[in-house]
């Protein structure tokens, strides 16, 4: 737990980086079983929708680090990294509109 008390720009965009990917598997996980219990295998929840609740979760984090002065450039990076997913998303969700 001490790496994570490092005031990284590094850090936190590796952070940022994993969270998403960790998020999504587990809550893709917990709507596979939901929807098999409550409605027979219909999904609760479209994938598209669960990327961009994980993507949106890294605020969580973003939000604990930056409010704790001696973290700011933890907190920078992931701001960076989760705009960065952000964008890729909306440039994702986009072209399947246009196709």
């Amino acid at each position: 737990m001490e790496l994570l008390k490092k005031n990284s720009f590094i850090l936190g965009g590796i952070l940022a980086a994993i969270t998403p990917i960790i998020l999504y598997f587990g809550l893709s996980k917990l709507v596979y079983i939901l929807s098999e219990k409550y409605t027979n295998g219909i999904p609760l929840i479209q994938d598209h929708n669960i990327i961009l609740v994980s993507v949106f979760l890294n605020m969580l984090i973003f939000t604990g680090y930056i409010h704790k002065s001696p973290y700011d450039k933890t907190g920078r990076g992931v701001m960076l990294v989760t705009f960065i997913y952000t964008g890729i998303y909306f440039v994702w969700r986009f072209r399947q509109f246009m196709d």
